[in-house]
């Protein structure tokens, strides 16, 4: 079976009419048909076959039971179903609103964030929809344009008629204007933010949610340039390649194609009617049909008079990166896409016991291993970052010294080059920390950060007017290495009395035993301190008081915009925000007289310094 004809879900959202099942033959018996899910594996409206031994399944189904081959090999990089067609019969004018990118609806949503296009497939004259700002305005301005409401002056609205074509990337401001029919094809999400509805109330009587916060977040305040790049497609990005077919009955009556193994076709009908032939199966087709072609059908014939826009996924453009972090306990393989997105990762022990170059080999192998899953090319890997506790050479990729891992000497960069013969960046895995936290995560609007990554010992990456801060020597920043009680506990450096012998959750754990009388993981240690367990609570009561001094000292020396707590420690250092953020506030040089920084942790959990590691390219 190589052409399935698939029957979509139905939408009655309150600003619908009735044209899509009037006119487009969409099977329906609602009083509302907003929207038709023509080409869907989402699960909040899945298409259904309708046609041959398959008939009754969702397309979803479908997949599971013939396999991921039949999407094609462009499609292994993908988590989920990549794409969502849909028709869209716009009565009344939607609701302002704007779509997350993968990072920020992936963390906040669950799923992919959603960059889409439109065909207009009619439009009443005068008919306009809104398209990103006419003029660059701040996120203050547009936070009160919001309250006042306002925002419509700051919109750009854009008259439309039928055949324009829209592209809307992720963080764009728009709207469907009343009186226009779309065709939309999409990433596979249903994440919308709404910032502004005209006053309307749903079918509760209440006004539907607005979600002013995450649209301030994830908005591009910037009006938008309209490029020129898709061509010669209809649209084309990462998430899809689209197509439009014109068969006029006449001079051209017919379109020949393939169905290659790279990728599967849908063809969406969006006028018209004819057949459809692939091997040996042949099928009408008409206005409003939506036909699924799985990878590698071959070659497939259409005739007739129709209009109707062809999706593929073509190859990706964009290249991946190598995001590697070496820890005391663990290392860390990660493709990083170039919206700093995890693709995929793999994690191992760190074995100390070994020599060097037998965990760069392992390192090596995991990293090729990756690519060849993903079927990603060497030439679409634009370079490797590294990440290691210690003191790095940057220009050779070498480190000079770690005593977390015991390494000496060890020229990384060079001997990772044996396993891939990209550009390979070296750095102090707290700095990639750092620098993956001001890119995509707590810090992502700020320009001045220092965070410190605690886990069996204290790293710290510091960021000023946006740039990573080494000092002018070898060795970066070691703030772990402050000295906060002089001739205290003896540190792996060699001095006594450092915040890493205080602050790291190795001397936490070493606290609680030496005191309580048994060893516990750190998890059981912040369990029992939420709990209250008196002893416990002393315990970290006295930990909170050391990291306390020592984020006091940084913050009275750089002043950054905001203070970050990485590394193992933000799984668990919820509780440990407030005490700290009292401390700071007290005892900050200038107190409230000057500006404090939020203490807060990194929101990127493992994945902070690969995605770091892969910035360093």
């Amino acid at each position: 079976m190589s052409i399935l004809k698939l029957k979509p879900t139905c939408k009655d959202y309150i600003w619908g009419g009735r044209r899509l099942a009037e006119e487009y033959g969409i099977e329906y018996d609602g009083d509302i048909l907003a929207e038709a899910w023509e080409l869907s594996c989402h699960p909040d409206g899945p298409s259904v076959i309708a046609n041959g031994p398959h008939a009754g399944k969702t397309l979803a189904e479908y997949i599971d039971a013939e396999g991921r081959d039949v999407l094609g090999t462009h499609c292994r990089r993908f988590r989920d179903f990549p794409i969502l067609t849909k028709f869209i019969d716009a009565k009344q004018n939607l609701s302002i609103q704007v779509h997350p990118d993968n990072r920020y609806a992936l963390k906040n949503e669950g799923q992919y964030g959603k960059t889409e296009m439109w065909y207009v497939m009619d439009a009443k004259e005068g008919a306009f929809l809104y398209y990103g700002f006419r003029k660059e305005i701040t996120k203050e301005e547009f936070a009160r344009r919001i309250e006042e409401d306002t925002l419509l002056e700051v919109l750009n609205a854009v008259p439309v008629q039928k055949g324009d074509v829209l592209f809307i990337e992720s963080g764009t401001i728009h709207a469907i204007g009343q009186d226009i029919l779309i065709a939309e094809i999409q990433q596979n999400s249903n994440v919308t933010y709404r910032v502004y509805d005209y006053g309307r109330v749903g079918r509760d009587g209440k006004k539907r949610d607005l979600h002013i916060e995450k649209a301030l977040a994830v908005t591009n305040r910037v009006p938008i340039v309209k490029s020129a790049k898709s061509y010669p497609h209809v649209a084309d990005c990462d998430y899809f390649t689209v197509d439009k077919l014109n068969l006029d009955g006449r001079m051209m009556g017919k379109m020949e194609g393939v169905v290659s193994g790279e990728s599967f076709v849908s063809i969406l009908i969006l006028d018209g009617s004819g057949t459809i032939a692939c091997g040996e199966e042949k099928l009408p087709y008409q206005k409003g049909d939506s036909l699924f072609l799985p990878a590698g059908s071959g070659a497939y014939e259409i005739e007739g008079n129709c209009d109707a826009l062809i999706t593929s996924i073509r190859e990706k453009a964009g290249s991946v990166r190598l995001g590697i972090e070496i820890t005391s306990s663990d290392v860390r393989v990660g493709l990083v896409d170039v919206h700093q997105h995890m693709l995929a990762s793999e994690t191992f022990p760190m074995e100390r016991e070994k020599k060097p170059e037998e965990v760069i080999g392992q390192i090596g192998k995991a990293a090729l291993a990756l690519l060849g899953e993903r079927d990603i090319a060497m030439d679409q890997c634009s370079g490797a970052g590294v990440g290691i506790p210690g003191t790095i050479d940057r220009k050779t990729g070498t480190v000079v010294y770690s005593n977390n891992i015991r390494w000496e000497q060890v020229p990384v960069a060079r001997l990772l080059a044996a396993y891939l013969p990209v550009p390979i960046r070296v750095a102090n895995n707290a700095d990639c920390a750092v620098f993956g936290e001001a890119s995509v995560g707590a810090a992502r609007d700020c320009q001045d950060v220092v965070m410190l990554t605690i886990g069996s010992g204290v790293g710290a990456g510091i960021l000023l007017d946006g740039r990573l801060f080494e000092g002018g020597r070898l060795g970066g920043s070691e703030l772990g290495h402050m000295v906060i009680e002089q001739g205290g506990r003896p540190c792996t450096c060699g001095r006594r009395g450092c915040l890493e012998t205080y602050a790291s959750l190795t001397a936490l754990k070493r606290d609680v035993e030496k005191r309580c009388g048994r060893m516990l993981s750190i998890e059981e240690i912040f369990q029992l301190y939420g709990q209250g367990d008196v002893a416990v609570s002393e315990i970290v009561g006295e930990y909170i008081e050391k990291l306390g001094t020592g984020i006091v000292n940084i913050v009275n020396i750089f002043r950054p915009q905001v203070m970050l707590l990485g590394g193992s420690i933000a799984k668990y250092g919820e509780c440990l925000l407030e005490p700290l953020r009292e401390m700071v506030r007290k005892n900050c040089f200038g107190r409230e007289h000057g500006e404090v920084p939020e203490i807060e942790l990194a929101a990127l959990g493992e994945e902070t310094g690969m995605i770091g590691a892969a910035s360093l390219l």
